[in-house]
């Protein structure tokens, strides 16, 4: 039982500890960035406004010559062009760049400032579109330029470093907390451990004094009941009903406590599920009130490996919770074999159970409708599952408010 909180508590912990870290490093990594790019924009700007005069007068000399020269070594460099987009004069660092620039869709004439980002033959280039005018007249723009590869390449580094890190810390994080929740489960573990050990003892304590009372109050009904009155007859009766029920609940207070304990052994054997499910069956069709249609679709020749005692329990359990759900319509119970599986189903159209009560349905003392008049020890379906666990099955339930409650089990067929 603690182990699965354990494992739930250290994987919360850690996929907080990591959501929290992968979301600081995207943040970072952007911020880091967008600084690195305004800074390169800012150096760039720095230069148009260095030689924004020269670019002026190159535009605005009648020449028809266009001059674009490589420079290699050049960390900036430019592209001249009139407002038609006509390349005028450049400086280039990167051969034949200037042929790409026909792709960048601009609103010609320029008129305010701009700057984007490209990949271009495996290399990252930043560039700034800024307008040039000549005392008010429109003369073209400039393109500058700067090859960020390796800042780019920075970022990078150092995004994947972080993301390393993230995952070794979080590594680390699931290792300290997988511990730090197993100590934190110490005291909920021996408290546990206390009260399996008093339920257990305090129900088998309880059975021995209760059977003889439960004897009495027969032995009584048997003896006087002819020289009781009738209020005293419907006294007894009531008496012997309660003790009855206070007997199956210690009864499924200890089978429950000896699973707990794992005290409780299954007399596992080959049972013929088919057989003992139309025999559950047929009993039941017996006690089903008028107002109820029970209708049984099971195929022959299902086994599986398993307590035939506890499987009888199991399908006793479902039909009996069906019945007390469902004043009026249907029940209905099937089992079919898919696969390696038997598909045991118990269906009925009763009251049916609230999304919000759904989960709790198999919790011991919990009952989905508290407005109904005791008719059990609320144990029913935790001993079900308990059934069903041991038999390395699987209890699976849909349920819509008025419409009803279908209950399906998957065993392992033999």
């Amino acid at each position: 039982m603690f182990k699965p909180i354990r494992k739930k508590l250290t994987l919360l912990y850690t996929m907080s500890f990591f959501i929290l870290l992968i979301t600081f490093i995207i943040l970072l990594y952007l911020f880091i960035s967008d600084a690195i790019k305004d800074t390169e924009v800012e150096e760039l700007y720095a230069y148009f406004k260095e030689e924004q005069e020269d670019f002026a007068e190159d535009l605005h000399e009648d020449d028809e010559q266009k001059e674009v020269k490589y420079r290699p070594e050049r960390e900036i460099f430019y592209y001249l062009f009139t407002n038609d987009g006509e390349l005028v004069k450049g400086k280039e660092s990167l051969r034949h760049f200037s042929q790409t620039l026909t792709d960048i869709k601009l609103n010609r004439p320029v008129k305010s400032s701009s700057h984007q980002q490209l990949e271009w033959e495996g290399e990252h280039v930043l560039l700034l579109i800024e307008p040039i005018s000549h005392h008010d007249v429109e003369l073209g723009y400039v393109v500058i330029g700067k090859n960020i590869t390796s800042q780019h390449h920075l970022t990078q580094r150092i995004f994947f470093i972080l993301i390393g890190l993230t995952v070794f810390f979080t590594l680390l994080l699931a290792l300290l907390s997988y511990y730090l929740a197993g100590k934190a489960m110490v005291p909920a573990h021996k408290a546990f451990e206390k009260q399996k050990k008093f339920v257990s003892d305090a129900s088998h304590e309880l059975r021995t004094p209760l059977s003889i009372f439960y004897s009495s109050v027969e032995l009584l009904e048997k003896e006087e009941k002819n020289n009781l009155q009738p209020f005293s007859v419907e006294v007894l009766e009531d008496l012997k009903a309660e003790t009855h029920l206070m007997k199956q609940l210690l009864d499924d207070l200890l089978f429950l406590a000896r699973n707990d304990q794992a005290r409780w052994d299954l007399n596992k054997e080959t049972v013929d599920l088919s057989a003992l499910t139309r025999s559950a069956s047929r009993r039941f069709a017996r006690k089903v009130p008028k107002e109820i249609t029970f209708e049984r679709t099971i195929d022959d020749g299902i086994t599986v490996d398993g307590d035939s005692i506890r499987l009888q329990e199991l399908l006793y359990i479902l039909l009996d919770n069906a019945q007390i759900y469902t004043e009026q319509g249907s029940i209905s119970i099937s089992l079919q074999q898919k696969d390696a599986n038997a598909i045991l189903t118990v269906k009925d159209t009763g009251i049916g159970i609230t999304k919000e009560k759904l989960p709790h349905i198999f919790d011991r003392f919990y009952r989905a409708d508290t407005a109904r008049q005791r008719t059990g020890t609320g144990l029913g379906l935790s001993i079900a599952k308990t059934i069903v666990d041991a038999h390395n099955g699987t209890i699976h339930v849909d349920s819509d408010v008025g419409v009803g409650s279908t209950f399906t089990i998957s065993l392992p067929v033999s």
